[in-house]
C-alpha cells in the first residue's frame, strides 16, 4: 500500500493539547484524510498510540478540559499492520490480533494503521473498507472488448468468483464465446470459457445497467494519415472514444473505470477523463474512480502471466489506485504502484518500445552478415557465451505481433508531440519490418541460383502465426504473411502450414493449407518463418528427400541442423544471411536479399 498522501498532518506529539488534536482532526477531513483519529507520534515520528472520537470524548468526561495532553487521552498499542500486506492478509491475521488482545468482538468496527518497519504510520484503514475491498467479487465487472486481452482478464476474473459481463460490438464473436468458442488460440482458454458460462461470466453486445467495476480492453491500432498513405502510422483512438461514451452512459456513483489498451502518454487524463465525466455527469477522484493498468501478457501464455507477472497501477488519485489492487490482488501476488495515470500509460510502451529496439539489432546486424555470408545466429550464441552483460537475442524473419508491430509507433507519436522529430523506434520499426522483403529476396535469388525458374516454382511457408513459441494460432500481423505478400504474384504457388492455425484461416490468407509432412512433397523452397516447436520434431532427412532438386530449405529459427539438411540430398541450406550448399559445384547464390 501507498503511503496516505498528507498523512503528517494526523500527527501530534504527547504533549499536544485536546483542542488542538481536534482542530487537527477537522483539518485533516479537507484533505481527504480519514476522520476521527489523529497519531500520538515521537520526535522520529514512531507511533506511539491515537486519539479516536470515543478517546476524546471520554477524556472531556474525566478532565472536562481541552487542554488535556493527547499523551494522556491516546490509546495505547493501536491495532498495526506492516505496511505491504493485502487487505486479505489483514483480515485474515486480524481475528487472532484481536482474540490476543482479549477483544472477542469478531465485528471489530475501528481503525487500522499501517506502519513501515520504524513504526512510522505510512496509511490508516477503515475496517468497513477492509471489508468492502474483502467482498469486493460481489462486485459487478465488465469488460469492454473481447479480443486477447479482455477475454482472458475477464474469465479470470471470472474464475475468481466476480460476476463478469465481457462487451463486444462484433455481434458474430459475442455469439461465439457464448457458443463457448474462443476466438484466439490459448491454452487452457476454451476450457475456462465453457466453465465459467455455467457460472460467473456471459458475453454481450451490450452493457448492462448494474455495472459496478469497467476494464477498457478495446484496440488501439495505427494506420497511416489519412490522404498520406507513406505517413509514419500514427495511433488511431476510435474505439476507445466510442467505449469511453458507453462506459460513461452506465456509470455511477462509487463505480471503477480501469483502462487495460495501450495508448500514447496522457491518453487517460486527456481524453477518456473528460468523456467519462460528460456522458456520466460525475466528477473523476470525487464520485468515481479512474486508473490505468496496462496488459504485458505474452500471447500463448496469458493464463499464467495473468497470475504472475506483477500488476503495474496508476490512478487519478490513490483511492483510485487501491480500488483497482483491490480487484487485481485476486489475481497476482504483486501490485506495483506508480505515481500517476501517465506513469502507468509510459510501463508497458517502454517494455514494448525496448523490445522492438533490441530485435532491430539483432536483425539489423543479420543483414549486415549476408555481406560476408554469416551465420549471425552462431555468432550471437558465441557472444552472448559466459558473458553475463548485455545478452543479445536472436535474429528472426520480421517482429509481428499486435503489439510489437504497433507500440513503437504509439512511442514515436508521443515523441514528435513532445517536439523530438527523429526516434529510435521509428527506425527499430523500418529494420524489423525490413526484414520481410530481406527475406523474400534472398529466397528468389537463391531459386534462380540453381537453376529454378521463381514463376513455376512452389514454394512452402512454414509457421504462419505470429510467433510459435508461446504457441498461438493468430495470424495478425504475422512476418510469414508479409513475406507471402512479397512473393505473391512472382513464384508459382505459395503453400502454408501451421501447426495451430486453422486450415480455413491459412485459405483465407491466399495460402494452399497442406500438412506435413505430405504437403511438401515436389515443393522447390520450404521456409520455416516461425519457431514453433513441432518444426524440429519433424523427419527432416524424409522431408529434404521429398522436395524437388535440388531442394532449398529456409530456416528463419535454426530449428533444423545445416548438417542434417545437407546431408539428406545435394542441398541448400539458408539462414537469416548465409547461404550453405552441398550441390556438386557448390552452387550458393546470393548469401541475403535487399536491406
Amino acid at each position: 500500500m501507498t503511503k496516505h498522501p498528507g498523512i503528517e498532518l494526523l500527527f501530534v506529539s504527547a504533549d499536544t493539547p485536546l483542542s488542538e488534536a481536534l482542530q487537527r482532526q477537522s483539518d485533516a477531513i479537507e484533505h481527504g484524510l480519514p476522520s476521527g483519529i489523529v497519531l500520538v507520534v515521537d520526535a522520529e515520528r514512531r507511533l506511539l498510540g491515537v486519539v479516536t472520537d470515543g478517546d476524546l470524548r471520554r477524556a472531556l468526561l474525566r478532565t472536562g478540559s481541552l487542554a488535556t495532553p493527547a499523551g494522556e487521552a491516546m490509546t495505547r498499542e493501536p491495532i498495526t499492520f506492516q505496511d505491504g500486506l493485502s487487505y486479505r492478509q489483514i483480515l485474515a491475521a486480524l481475528p487472532a490480533e484481536l482474540e490476543r488482545r482479549g477483544r472477542r468482538d469478531r465485528r471489530f468496527l475501528g481503525k487500522i494503521l499501517m506502519v513501515d518497519a520504524q513504526s512510522r504510520p505510512v496509511r490508516v484503514l477503515d475496517y468497513h473498507q477492509l471489508w468492502e475491498q474483502r467482498v469486493a467479487t460481489h462486485r459487478h465487472i465488465v469488460v469492454v472488448g473481447l479480443g486477447y486481452v479482455g477475454l482472458t482478464l475477464g474469465l479470470e476474473l471470472a474464475r475468481e468468483g466476480f460476476q463478469v459481463t465481457g462487451v463486444d460490438v462484433d455481434a458474430a464473436r459475442v455469439r461465439a464465446i457464448a457458443a463457448g468458442d474462443t476466438p484466439v488460440h490459448e491454452q487452457g482458454l476454451a476450457e475456462l470459457l465453457r466453465e465459467q458460462l455455467r457460472a460467473n461470466f456471459a458475453a454481450s453486445t451490450e452493457l448492462p445497467a448494474g455495472g459496478d467495476v469497467f476494464v477498457v480492453a478495446v484496440g488501439t491500432p495505427v494506420a497511416p494519415v489519412a490522404g498520406a498513405p507513406d505517413s509514419m502510422p500514427t495511433p488511431q483512438l476510435g474505439h476507445l472514444e466510442a467505449a469511453t461514451d458507453m462506459v460513461g452512459a452506465r456509470l455511477k456513483r462509487g463505480g471503477l473505470v480501469v483502462l487495460r489498451s495501450t495508448v500514447p502518454v496522457g491518453t487517460t487524463r486527456e481524453v477518456v477523463l473528460p468523456r467519462l465525466e460528460r456522458a456520466s455527469g460525475l466528477a473523476a477522484g470525487v464520485d468515481f474512480h479512474l486508473a490505468f493498468a496496462p496488459e504485458r501478457t505474452a500471447e500463448g501464455q496469458a493464463l499464467q502471466e495473468l497470475r504472475t507477472l506483477p500488476q503495474v497501477i496508476g490512478g487519478i488519485n490513490d483511492d483510485s489506485v487501491e480500488a483497482t489492487a483491490a480487484l487485481f490482488r485476486e489475481l497476482t501476488p504483486t501490485i506495483v504502484r506508480v505515481e500517476s495515470l501517465e506513469a502507468a500509460e509510459t510501463v508497458k510502451l517502454l517494455n514494448n518500445g525496448f523490445r522492438d529496439l533490441v530485435f532491430a539489432f539483432a536483425n539489423q546486424m543479420a543483414q549486415i552478415g549476408a555481406r560476408f555470408n554469416l551465420d549471425l545466429v552462431d555468432l550471437i550464441r558465441a557472444a552472448n557465451r559466459g558473458y553475463p552483460r548485455d545478452q543479445i537475442p536472436l535474429p528472426s524473419p520480421g517482429v509481428g505481433g499486435a503489439c510489437l508491430t504497433k507500440d513503437p509507433y504509439i512511442l514515436a507519436a508521443v515523441a514528435a508531440r513532445a517536439g523530438i522529430p527523429q526516434t529510435l523506434f521509428q527506425l527499430g520499426r523500418s529494420v524489423n519490418e525490413s526484414m520481410h522483403e530481406f527475406v523474400a529476396e534472398a529466397v528468389l535469388q537463391q531459386l534462380g541460383a540453381v537453376g529454378k525458374d521463381p514463376a513455376r516454382a512452389r514454394v512452402l511457408l512454414c509457421g504462419l502465426a505470429f510467433k510459435g513459441n508461446p504457441e498461438t494460432g493468430d495470424l495478425r500481423n504475422s512476418s510469414a504473411l508479409e513475406i507471402a505478400a512479397l512473393l505473391r504474384g512472382r513464384v508459382g504457388a505459395l503453400l502454408g502450414h501451421d501447426p495451430v492455425a486453422p486450415a480455413a484461416e491459412i485459405a483465407a490468407a491466399g495460402l494452399e493449407p497442406v500438412t506435413l509432412p505430405a504437403g511438401a512433397a515436389g515443393v522447390d523452397a520450404v521456409l520455416l518463418l516461425n519457431n514453433h516447436r513441432s518444426y524440429g520434431k519433424v523427419d527432416i532427412y524424409q522431408l529434404v528427400r521429398s522436395l524437388a532438386a535440388p531442394p532449398i530449405i529456409y530456416d528463419g529459427w535454426h530449428l533444423w541442423s545445416p548438417e542434417d539438411v545437407l546431408g539428406a540430398c545435394p542441398s541448400v541450406y539458408m539462414g537469416l544471411g548465409f547461404v550453405r550448399s552441398s550441390l556438386r559445384g557448390d552452387v550458393g547464390g546470393a548469401a541475403g536479399g535487399a536491406s
